[in-house]
């Protein structure tokens, strides 16, 4: 696709560095060239009745043109062991990129591009060439003459697609740019005829996260440079570019003003082997300072708003530009600016630009930051997330007090939450028997 001018944050020269400019790419990637070959798939004939409204569209409010895949929604951990054998000998996933949608690079091949293992591994989970193009690929493998006869491309229309960009000689559109809840109603339901709904548009992360931080807290990067093991240390030198002392001064590396998606393929492969992904590396490493002002969307907008930004401010040329927020150091923040801080990811010893080596107690092996796994520093103030939700809790869900060791363990409870709901369907739709 296109290119764009992206304007990162930064502005003062108290806490932050000097503000740089730099060029994105489309994180569309071109097809690949594809072969043919065809695997066929017995159904199950059989369905429970959550399955049954799912396929039908009714359990979200969305229609698809396929019985949902619910197999694929499901974290890695709660799959069975010959699920998770599958997924990870014949087509490539980890734990990781299974619970984060659209993120393996298997998922960027449609079916004709699958080689026999790949399609066999496919077809054993309970993939057929239409659920693994539509949910899984979204037809995004194929050229435009071709979704053309699948007859999907009037979908891609409505979200602003053409031949034009998307054989990469134009810009993609801005909904690329957009959460699912910014898009028009004839937009969503253009992205369900094509499999998308919410949770795999806005690449719904499903890794454990027993953390008060929107996403897992990436420790691994929070070692200084002398520590580092030898596979480490030789990722982020001869990949990520790294030098001791940009590792050691977070924000400092140009690669962590860019978002993973849009990171050189050999980085982005650098950050994955370090541990990283979308999320992780968006959030703790670049703030979400690479991010148009209109991706900006329910907790990340209240953050945003929360620390004074303005789009005047945030795409304005001039680095002296900024929110008063920005020349004060973390002990000067409201519990409301905390708050807003800690959504982006930040704590007191990476908002202040302190070096790890400060921070980094060498003869317990372990940083002396902030603990991750909670609970919340009573100076961090979450209630401003009540409206909005906060990193996937439901608006009206969030404080402070739910962020323990103890109850940050939500699997019983889902699974529990899961089968009352599933009851009460069943119940409902006995009504009518």
């Amino acid at each position: 696709g296109g290119c764009s001018l992206v304007a990162p944050t930064s502005s003062n020269s108290n806490r932050s560095g000097e503000r740089i400019y730099f060029f994105i790419t489309s994180s569309r990637v071109a097809p690949l060239s594809s072969g043919s070959c065809a695997l066929c798939v017995m159904m199950k004939t059989t369905i429970t009745a959550a399955a049954f409204l799912t396929a039908l569209g009714l359990a979200s409010g969305q229609s698809f043109p396929y019985a949902r895949p619910e197999f694929r929604y499901t974290p890695f951990e709660r799959l069975d062991q010959t699920s998770q054998n599958i997924a990870l000998s014949k087509l490539g996933y980890t734990p990781q990129t299974w619970n984060v949608h659209r993120l393996a690079s298997i998922e960027r091949r449609g079916w004709d591009g699958l080689t026999s293992d790949q399609l066999d591994g496919a077809g054993q989970l309970g993939f057929t060439e239409n659920t693994w193009d539509c949910f899984v690929n979204h037809y995004e493998f194929y050229d435009w003459e071709t979704i053309v006869d699948k007859a999907v491309h009037m979908h891609y229309e409505e979200l602003g697609w053409n031949e034009n960009n998307w054989d990469g000689a134009g810009e993609s559109p801005d909904t690329e740019g957009k959460w699912w809840g910014q898009l028009t109603k004839a937009q969503q339901e253009a992205a369900g005829q094509l499999c998308f709904f919410e949770d795999n548009w806005d690449m719904k992360d499903m890794n454990p996260n027993p953390t008060f931080f929107p996403y897992p807290m990436p420790e691994f990067r929070y070692r200084p440079w002398s520590e580092l093991d030898a596979v480490t240390l030789n990722t982020a030198k001869g990949l990520m570019n790294y030098t001791e002392d940009t590792w050691n001064e977070l924000g400092t590396i140009l690669a962590e003003r860019n978002t993973f998606l849009n990171l050189p393929g050999e980085q982005r492969e650098g950050a994955a082997e370090l541990g990283f992904y979308s999320h992780t590396w968006d959030c703790f490493m670049n703030h979400y300072e690479a991010y148009y002002w209109n991706s900006f969307h329910n907790d990340l907008k209240v953050a945003i708003d929360t620390l004074g930004w303005t789009e005047e401010l945030w795409t304005s040329e001039d680095s002296e530009d900024g929110p008063e927020s920005e020349a004060r150091f973390w002990v000067d923040l409201s519990p409301e600016e905390k708050a807003a801080a800690t959504r982006l990811c930040y704590f007191e010893e990476t908002w202040n630009r302190v070096p790890i080596t400060e921070w980094y107690d060498y003869d317990k092996q372990k940083n002396t930051a902030v603990t991750a796994d909670g609970p919340v520093p009573k100076d961090i103030d979450l209630n401003i997330f009540e409206e909005s939700g906060y990193a996937g809790r439901e608006p009206g869900s969030v404080d402070g007090s739910v962020y323990t060791m103890d109850e940050m363990d939500n699997g019983a409870r889902s699974v529990g939450l899961a089968v009352a709901s599933f009851g009460l369907v069943l119940a409902t739709m006995l009504l009518f028997v």
